[in-house]
């Protein structure tokens, strides 16, 4: 088995998915104590069978659609069978003639073109027929494909999602045990559908044409939420940070206040293509080591990103942000975590954009509050 070297003549070789996303740059030499063995195989720095696996297996780009094949209200059966159709492995004339079968039948349903599996699931006039059918239930057009079956749903409720994925997978089954029973023999199938419903005279008008029970309708709750400043002495850094696209194009913003609600600084980086995990990481790194270099020795870090705070308090930060953490805890007299909500913390969002349309490394740092800000947090204003 190949693994990755950790450390070798003073130089850090990384895994190629890594090399992207961190720089040699992002990992300073710590500053005392002993060398340590660090597996880069995971961001956790602590080797696992299935992280050594992940290096070597040889990678094909993921499917979209496979969660919705394999879903729990939908049966084995069912999901097994349309994941066949889907990827156009069953044995349908065309396929068998790729392997050489001689094969001269036409479709089975109408008897005039080459049996095709897009010809039997989308096209035969039954199969029209069918989808006309069940489309006009849902007030959907008639699919001509499988992506299209799955991009019907999007704008519906989650119980009319799921019946209609759940109806389009069963109506495929049957059409395909339909062409073997014409041949073979029959087949038959099963459903199960446990998903919340919209309150909407839609929702209910699908599911009493199936003659289905109303579901479970989920609630909306509205929160009070309002922004708090710190007590004397402590810094507050709102940190921030996204990708448009995870992977994608990745930026991390920061604003400080002190504890009368004044400004202090405001940072925005760009850090190129990594994961929101990444960039939620490195904008309290990047903060840290600007307010420590500033003179500020009590921070607290307010962020979203309850992953983020739970790897900094429990000292599971990733591999590659330890020894910068470390060194940034030195420094300060104390620190700590909050957790807010996102409305509560637009200041640092503002920022957070701004700083992903930086290229990586570039970096923006203001000492006076910047005009396209506007009004920031106050605490004496109620948020939903």
């Amino acid at each position: 088995m190949k693994v990755p070297d950790f450390l070798l003549d003073g130089e850090w070789i990384l895994p190629t998915e890594l090399l992207e996303m961190i720089h040699i740059n992002d990992l300073p030499v710590s500053s005392g104590g002993r060398d340590r063995r660090v597996w880069t195989g995971t961001i956790t720095r602590s080797f696992t069978v299935s992280s050594s696996v992940e290096i070597i297996r040889q990678k094909i780009p993921s499917l979209h659609w496979t969660k919705k094949v394999w879903h729990k209200s939908v049966h084995l059966s069912i999901s097994s069978n349309a994941w066949k159709l889907a990827r156009n492995v069953c044995a349908i004339d065309d396929n068998m003639k790729k392997k050489k079968f001689n094969m001269v039948s036409r479709c089975i349903f109408c008897k005039k073109e080459e049996e095709t599996r897009d010809r039997i699931l989308w096209y035969c006039n039954l199969s029209k027929i069918i989808w006309s059918w069940l489309g006009g239930i849902f007030n959907l057009i008639n699919p001509r494909s499988f992506e299209e079956v799955l991009q019907f749903s999007n704008n519906k409720s989650p119980a009319i999602k799921e019946l209609w994925i759940l109806a389009a997978f069963i109506t495929m089954n049957e059409l395909w045990f339909l062409r073997n029973e014409c041949i073979f023999d029959k087949g038959k199938c099963d459903q199960r559908l446990n998903p919340i419903m919209w309150n909407s005279q839609y929702d209910l008008q699908v599911l009493r044409i199936f003659g289905l029970k109303t579901r479970s309708v989920k609630s909306m709750i509205i929160k009070e939420v309002f922004f708090q400043l710190l007590e004397q002495g402590k810094l507050l850094l709102c940190c921030d940070g996204a990708s448009r696209g995870n992977p994608g194009t990745v930026g991390y913003g920061v604003v400080g206040r002190n504890n009368t609600g004044e400004f202090v600084i405001a940072i925005s980086g760009g850090l190129g293509i990594s994961t929101n995990y990444y960039a939620e990481v490195f904008s309290v790194l990047i903060t840290g080591e600007q307010v420590v270099h500033h003179g500020f020795h009590d921070l607290v870090f307010r962020t979203d990103s309850k992953a983020v705070i739970n790897a900094f308090q429990s000292q599971k930060v990733p591999w590659f942000a330890a020894t910068r953490w470390e060194k940034i805890c030195a420094e300060v007299s104390s620190w700590s975590f909050i957790h807010s909500y996102r409305e509560v913390n637009l200041s640092s969002d503002k920022m957070t954009k701004r700083g992903a349309t930086l290229s990586r490394g570039e970096k923006r740092i203001f000492d006076i509050k910047p005009s396209f800000f506007g009004c920031l947090e106050n605490p004496d204003l109620s948020l939903f």
